[in-house]
């Protein structure tokens, strides 16, 4: 029985953004398929590691979809939607248990299991609290501390994003024990009577989230609709749908990672010191990746070595800089930062060789990065 037509493009853009869920290896073989349903004149699909779940929508106008469900292998239906020609359309059929994907000549059939043996994720009815964002803006947030969660750490509360709604604000920070981001926006939907309110979202529903807001389009004139529950979020746009367990833990008080002032403060042009650092990094020592910044006035000095007693060194001229330190810094942990701050400035701030350091971006005055140093 013939069930659907597509063209290739449709097929690629509802598959693309929920393969990555897809474990390549998985102790439930259901687990490695997506659930296609069929109703009216909508078409979803969904995967799910029983973690992290997320549903695309196809919305086929003009038709009358008989009600059905069914899985199928995702990478495998990817990979032959994305084999065949643009130009042709592509028709799904069901025959003895077996969806049929044909195209002109060519006809591929791929074993189905039951749907109702898929394990979707039941948030219930309950939300804490929900409010809308424009898609852009969260991006925004999400790409600004992303980078400094952390990864497979014992901590387990570290390895993803802490969220928090206070009043209109909602505030975004990462950890992984060396360095904390911290970032903010606020929601026009609430109020500053909003209760307060906190959850920790897993590290891959961050990078998936990020991976379905990359690829929307007009992403400016979009919404993201969230709603957090006692032990899910949720977060959809249109023709997507992300729910993911959260991470139950205290997370670090960030508040008082943050330092309230800085004896010492410089601004750097971000171009110029990434350069510079980048260049340093070559000679550091593979393990411990350390450097020292040597303040002197409005001139900072770079200089690293490493166990073969070489050395780099490179001056750079601050901008509005003063005073004197010398503070040894994971140069890792500068480089990913610049590289994520989208601004021609950047400010560092410091109190002494034994304190962290703030470094700040300067079209972003919410954002803040705190790093410890090191001993060299």
């Amino acid at each position: 029985m013939d069930i659907i037509k597509f063209s290739k493009s449709e097929l690629s853009i509802a598959l693309q953004p929920i393969l990555s869920v897809v474990e390549r290896r998985n102790a439930l073989p259901i687990l490695l398929n997506v659930l296609i349903t069929f109703r009216k004149n909508i078409v979803s699909f969904t995967t799910s590691d029983i973690e992290v779940q997320i549903t695309s929508t196809l919305i086929k106008d003009n038709l009358e979809l008989e009600d059905l469900e069914l899985t199928v292998s995702a990478r495998k239906l990817f990979e032959i939607s994305k084999s065949l020609s643009d130009h042709k359309t592509i028709v799904l059929s069901l025959i003895k248990d077996k969806l049929v994907i044909q195209q002109e000549q060519s006809k591929f059939s791929l074993q189905t299991l039951p749907a109702k043996d898929f394990p979707l994720l039941d948030i219930g009815n309950k939300t804490n609290l929900s409010f809308s964002l424009q898609s852009d803006e969260m991006k925004t947030l999400l790409d600004s501390v992303s980078f400094s969660m952390a990864i497979q750490d014992v901590r387990y509360y570290l390895n993803g994003l802490f969220l928090q709604v206070n009043g209109k604000e909602l505030i975004a920070v990462t950890t992984d024990g060396h360095r904390l981001c911290f970032n903010k926006i606020t929601i026009p939907s609430l109020d500053n009577s909003t209760e307060s309110m906190s959850c920790i979202v897993p590290r891959k529903a961050v990078i998936e989230l990020q991976k379905v807001l990359s690829t929307t389009k007009d992403i400016k004139d979009k919404n993201v609709e969230i709603s957090i529950h006692s032990n899910y979020i949720q977060l959809c746009l249109p023709g997507k749908r992300l729910i993911s367990k959260l991470i139950e833990g205290n997370y670090p008080d960030y508040q008082k990672v943050i330092p309230n002032d800085s004896k010492y403060k410089v601004m750097f042009n971000k171009k110029d010191f990434l350069e510079k650092l980048t260049r340093v990094s070559i000679l550091t020592s593979d393990k411990y990746r350390g450097i020292r910044i040597t303040l002197d006035g409005e001139t900072a000095v770079l200089q690293s070595t490493n166990s073969d007693q070489e050395e780099a060194i490179e001056k750079i001229i601050t901008e509005e800089g003063s005073g004197e330190l010398d503070i040894g810094f994971n140069v890792t942990y500068l480089v990913e930062v610049l590289n994520n701050i989208n601004a021609d400035k950047v400010g560092f701030s410091f109190n002494d060789s034994q304190s962290s350091a703030v470094i700040t971006n300067l079209e972003d005055k919410e954002f803040k990065y705190i790093v410890m140093p090191m001993r060299l």
